[in-house]
């Protein structure tokens, strides 16, 4: 009789090693209790249909942040590129918690090197996440401004309630304006036809009124009939300005209008999916 020993593994894993390959049959219980085992000797062994139950089992819920890291290394020299990849990101998601763990504290004795990948993984995710978070901040701004510029063609033009052109008759009493907005424009409107120092650079709010006018006008494509103050006079303004200027209002002008136009696009799913 020929004998194969399998050592540095508990009875109780061989033995189920063995029943799963007379009979490809497995208790649940005894697989969670042995899987790190199972999945070493499944590979050792090329039995795939127990290394795939293994790897399933440890992806759907049986990683905890214990053993992540044990599991992790595992995964790597079992040759389980998707398991070890979420093991990552499970690391990355629970840094703080995981890093205090013994084994952590165990792979940072053995394995510094995968302790410093571990790391640099972590940071590159909080880089990600803070240049994700800098867009959508920078995103709100810009659509912001296109409000901005809507509430203020609708002022120049129609007229909102308390504020707009002479030859229109406004209606104080009407409902909320649908543009969003029109409430703050109209404050800043109001301060800049009666500020003493409206001269550009001369106050804070009407160097932001100056600026919104610019805006305005480099995005008008109707300055002769626009109703919008000034939009004619920075036109031709914009023929007397450095190239650094110009290139700097083009880069504004260019994200406001892509703002606008992914509103429009999500308006534009969102009618469909009603």
């Amino acid at each position: 009789m020929r004998y194969i020993k399998i050592p540095g593994v508990p009875h109780g894993a061989v033995c189920m090693f063995i029943r799963f390959l007379y009979s490809s049959c497995y208790e649940e219980e005894e697989l969670q209790k042995f899987v790190l085992h199972l999945l070493v000797l499944s590979h050792f062994y090329s039995i795939r249909s127990l290394k795939r139950v293994c790897i399933c089992s440890l992806e759907q819920g049986w990683l905890t942040r214990e053993n992540v890291i044990d599991v992790l290394q595992l995964a790597r020299n079992c040759d389980a590129p998707r398991l070890a990849f979420i093991c990552v990101r499970m690391v990355v998601k629970n840094f703080q918690s995981i890093s205090l763990t013994e084994g952590w504290r165990a792979m940072r004795r053995a394995n510094p090197a995968l302790e410093q990948e571990l790391v640099e993984s972590v940071v590159e995710a909080d880089t990600r996440k803070q240049e994700r978070q800098r867009k959508m901040e920078e995103k709100k701004v810009y659509l912001r401004l296109h409000e901005a510029m809507e509430a203020l063609l609708h002022i120049c033009k129609d007229g909102c309630r308390t504020i707009g052109p002479r030859d229109k008759v406004l209606k104080g009493s009407q409902g909320a304006c649908n543009f969003p907005a029109c409430k703050g424009l109209e404050t800043l409107v109001r301060h800049f036809s009666n500020c003493k120092t409206r001269v550009p650079g001369g106050c804070v709010h009407c160097k932001r009124m100056w600026q919104l006018l610019e805006l305005h006008s480099r995005m008008c494509n109707e300055p002769d009939s626009c109703k919008v103050p000034l939009c004619r006079h920075f036109k031709e303004k914009m023929q007397q300005q450095s190239k650094k200027d110009e290139t700097k209002w083009k880069v504004l002008v260019s994200k406001v209008i892509a703002a606008k136009n992914a509103v429009g696009s999500f308006s534009s799913r969102s009618k469909g999916l009603f």
